[in-house]
């Protein structure tokens, strides 16, 4: 059990199945994959262990299947340090699972199904109030039912902790209730559903940033993949750009961002600088193969960071 929490993540555990393939399918077409793998998944464990790999003292809320792919589940949570305590075992469900496409450009296309994560209720919210007292703030994300994640919002605001909102998959949430939320996190396909406009580029994401903001949320990020992100605060908008390297799947980079923010901020304070840190920490996720496989340890992105500025141009 971890004591004195940095962070709580409330959300999906799911067991993801990758084919690496030479292009992504077309719709009724069928291609062979060059290389498959299994491992560990979901956002919100993504986030945990990231979290954990960055020494953030990381606890999990969330939900697995009555299989053995869900004791495999927790027990890749513990050996990433991630409290898994509040990772309950369902019965009668199975546990969620992804089926991930990768081609070699590193994009991805991904079809999930929710399993046990669907289980997760605002009664288990109430079970594990006691980790949230300890933590500093909380991400969660909107892979369970939307009474679900509004009630975390609300709980997590009411205890005076950080609310960190990965707006992903799109869920349409009460504006009243956004406006509880401490920092969003949206890519631009959710930058481009909030805002009612096409984010598409640096310069309409800042434009988004700014129509977002205006829905009471003070701290807006907005992620652009290959081009870094946009940073919107109550005083500035900045963009950072990400560093160039050789992308080999995609597929956690989000999820490594999320953590990363939200890991050097309430560890450290502040925002802008953390968004510009997570912006390289995910650069370096990317560069690797899977999912939780992928997440870099706080050392790793110090040693990238230290190659990053000795480069000259």
């Amino acid at each position: 059990m971890v004591n004195n929490l940095d962070l709580i993540v409330y959300g999906s555990l799911n067991m993801d199945y990758v084919g690496y393939v030479k292009k992504l399918p077309s719709l009724g077409e069928t291609v062979a994959s060059s290389n498959f793998s299994i491992g560990p998944g979901g956002k919100a464990a993504n986030q945990a262990v990231a979290a954990a790999k960055l020494t953030a003292k990381t606890a999990m809320v969330g939900r697995v299947g009555d299989d053995q792919i869900g004791q495999l589940m927790k027990s890749k949570l513990q050996e990433s340090g991630v409290d898994d305590d509040n990772v309950w075992i369902t019965p009668n469900y199975q546990t969620g699972i992804a089926m991930v496409s990768v081609n070699p450009q590193g994009e991805n296309t991904i079809v999930t199904h929710i399993g046990a994560n669907d289980s997760l209720s605002k009664n288990d919210i109430d079970k594990s109030e006691n980790k949230l007292k300890q933590a500093q703030g909380a991400i969660l994300q909107l892979e369970m039912e939307k009474q679900v994640a509004e009630y975390i919002i609300e709980k997590v605001s009411r205890l005076e902790k950080k609310v960190i909102l990965n707006l992903a998959p799109i869920v349409e949430i009460e504006n009243e209730i956004l406006k509880l939320v401490d920092l969003l996190i949206v890519n631009e396909t959710e930058a481009s559903y909030l805002s009612d406009m096409e984010v598409s580029s640096v310069e309409t994401a800042e434009t988004a940033a700014g129509v977002i903001s205006k829905l009471g949320i003070n701290n807006v990020v907005i992620t652009l993949g290959s081009s870094g992100a946009v940073f919107k605060d109550q005083y500035l908008t900045k963009h950072y750009s990400a560093p160039t390297v050789n992308v080999v799947d995609s597929t956690a980079a989000g999820d490594c961002f999320v953590a990363a923010v939200s890991t050097f901020w309430l560890k450290f304070g502040d925002l802008d600088l953390s968004v510009r840190n997570a912006v390289k920490v995910a650069a370096l996720a990317v560069t690797k193969k899977g999912a939780q496989t992928s997440l870099p340890t706080l050392q790793e992105y110090k040693d990238f960071d230290e190659e990053l500025k000795q480069i000259s141009f």
